[in-house]
């Protein structure tokens, strides 16, 4: 495919030993020294060792080296997904479908297969929890769907962790630095879906993640927007300046020339592959982090089988996200005593903390049938034909867009909730939303037929529940146990009843009288009772894979911190965690831009000597 690029000359370039590296003694590996094979060293040294090739740990990799001052090693048991995955990660059309509910649409090269335990808030169910394994991570498999959090949000971020730097006014030059923001193309885009021009878009100018409107969007989404706005949902063009609660149609991280998805490998590692003083471990466990005394000294992995040991002369950065990271922290001897002494696991840190206080956001939807195009543009090999088409020779139509649209945010109306639930809302910032909304065209399999299908799907953002990771065993080879507990807090419950009315009662808007057909068909008549809405919500809510928070940022004194303002381990010299797993609790939306953003403030920090 013309518009995607080789990759040969990416690979061949980490071929190219860093000047740097040399053979740690054998007391860190425990081994004789392996040598070098095909030009990557093994049992080498480096300045700083990254643990996860993901959203975080690229960001690193490109800022540290940047000077070659510094030599760095990334280690990622994943490859580039443009090898194993293609277009399935690249064109946005063909992303993964976030439905959460099965491995019938996973390969195993780019996803982790994560499967929770049963969910006591989702009916019982196993939930499939899409985590990237690949260069890139996440940022590799999401939606692409890029927007920042609010002001009060960060504001609450600075306040919890006592550091002025996470406030808006000081955090937003690191969401800037990471960004270019493009206009939308309005030669492509139908007339009634242009959005408004962003002002603010105008200072993220340099940044290496390119951010755009894509080129096309689901018809029925301007509809949509008539009714969220007709509701109080002012709109807010970008949702990248700070504010969330109202409506705008949504911008991804895709390449604007192209259309293809622009990721951290994209646009960190790929213009950094020719240092010299920067090697890439793919397709390579990290098994165990190194110690001397409580001094983080080095990493033990394995590419393929093959073990061999890496020593760090200033750090080892943990980037392995909010599943793996505190699953290495655990097995190489940080976490919760009692886990540690039930797997036989030398304690070096009593860290209760570790793994606890998941959180992540539920979604629900509601399925109308619509006279609009919605699920039936690429029910042929003719339609098929004539997308690729439109993709490849003019970089549009429905392969340049996801298929799904970020509508809107609200505070839920409170006459949806009781006073008790309301007073637990109300405890966030002002500007933190409680609801999400997006348009979603009919799910695979759902529609009853050969019409056309689409709805909004519900976000639950102010949550109350709070899940769990931990070990299996002392081995990183085993996945590690995962309980999200989804809708187990009796808040998030009404929230989410709340919610699915208020989805409702957008898609039976006067605005949406011209394009809605009938009744409701997903879930129907039938669930009009809070008990028979909650049976609903709890059998159909699946995960849009937001997994955070689990080594939380924190002060000192918070026994459940993992980390403190800069990422660096409690009671643990040369040993930092950036990644989603680090932030204290999950900001409003969605948390790419964040991510990004905290490597970029902590790349500085440890280049300034903090």
């Amino acid at each position: 495919m013309a518009r995607l690029t080789s990759i040969l000359s990416l690979v061949l370039a980490l071929a190219s030993p860093s000047p740097t590296a040399a053979a740690p003694p054998d007391s860190i590996s425990g081994q004789p020294l392996l040598g070098s094979s095909f030009g990557i060293p093994f049992n080498a040294t480096y300045d700083y060792v990254i643990i996860g090739g993901g959203t975080a740990g690229l960001v690193l990799a490109n800022r540290l080296s940047a000077s070659g001052a510094h030599s760095v090693a990334v280690l990622e048991a994943g490859s580039f997904y443009e090898i194993s995955n293609s277009n399935q990660s690249q064109i946005p059309r063909w992303v993964w479908n976030g439905a959460g509910l099965g491995f019938g649409d996973v390969n195993p090269l780019v996803d982790w297969e994560i499967e929770t335990e049963p969910e006591e808030g989702s009916g019982g169910a196993r939930i499939h929890y899409p985590r990237g394994r690949t260069l890139g991570g996440s940022s590799s498999r999401n939606h692409m769907v890029y927007h920042r959090g609010t002001k009060g949000s960060y504001k609450k971020w600075a306040d919890e962790v006592g550091d002025k730097g996470y406030e808006w006014d000081k955090f937003k030059a690191y969401f800037e630095k990471s960004t270019t923001f493009n206009k939308a193309d309005g030669s492509k885009r139908l007339a009634n879906s242009t959005p408004a021009e962003d002002p603010a878009g105008a200072r993220s100018k340099d940044g290496p993640v390119s951010i755009s409107y894509t080129n096309w969007v689901l018809p029925i989404t301007s509809w949509v927007l008539k009714a969220t706005e007709a509701l109080g949902m002012k709109p807010i063009p970008g949702f990248i300046d700070g504010d969330l609660i109202g409506s705008s149609w949504n911008m991804r991280t895709t390449d604007p020339k192209t259309q293809v998805r622009d990721s951290a490998e994209t646009a960190y590692l790929r213009p950094a592959l020719k240092r010299r003083n920067l090697i890439v471990y793919h397709t390579t466990y990290a098994t165990k982090i190194l110690f001397n005394g409580t001094e983080a000294v080095g990493v033990r992995a394995s590419t393929l089988g093959k073990a061999f040991a890496l020593t760090a002369r200033k750090e080892v950065i943990l980037s392995a996200g909010a599943i793996h990271s505190p699953q290495l922290l655990m097995i190489s001897g940080i976490g919760p005593k009692a886990t540690l002494d039930k797997y036989g696991i030398s304690v070096l840190k009593d860290a209760p903390g570790v793994g606890q206080g998941i959180e992540d956001h539920p979604a629900i939807g509601v399925t109308y049938k619509v006279r609009v195009k919605s699920s039936t543009f690429l029910d042929t090999p003719a339609k098929n034909e004539e997308a690729v088409r439109e993709y490849l020779e003019e970089g549009t139509g429905p392969l340049s867009s996801t298929g799904g649209e970020l509508v809107a945010w609200e505070k839920v109306p409170r006459r949806l909730v009781s006073n008790k639930t309301a007073a637990a809302l109300d405890v966030v910032p002002k500007d933190w939303p409680d609801l999400e909304f997006l348009v979603t065209s009919s799910y695979p399999g759902l529609a009853p037929d050969k019409d056309d299908y689409a709805g909004v799907t519900v976000v639950l953002v102010n949550t109350f529940s709070r899940g769990t990771v931990t070990i299996a065993s002392s081995s990183i080879f085993d996945q590690a146990i995962v309980h999200i507990n989804f809708l187990t807090h009796p808040v998030d419950q009404e929230l989410a009843i709340a919610g699915f009315k208020r989805a409702r009662e957008i898609m039976t808007h006067k605005s949406m009288a011209a394009v809605v057909v009938g009744d409701e068909v997903l879930p129907g008549n039938g669930t009009f009772t809070d008990a028979q809405i909650l049976k609903y919500v709890k059998a159909g809510s699946r995960t849009i894979s937001h997994v955070s928070c689990t080594c939380k940022m924190g002060k000192k004194s918070d026994p459940l911190a993992v980390v403190d303002s800069e990422g660096r381990v409690f009671g643990i010299q040369k040993l930092r965690i950036v990644d989603a797993s680090g932030i204290p609790f999950l900001p409003p939306g969605h948390p790419m831009s964040t991510i990004y953003a905290l490597a970029e403030k902590l790349a500085d920090r440890i280049l300034g000597g903090k």
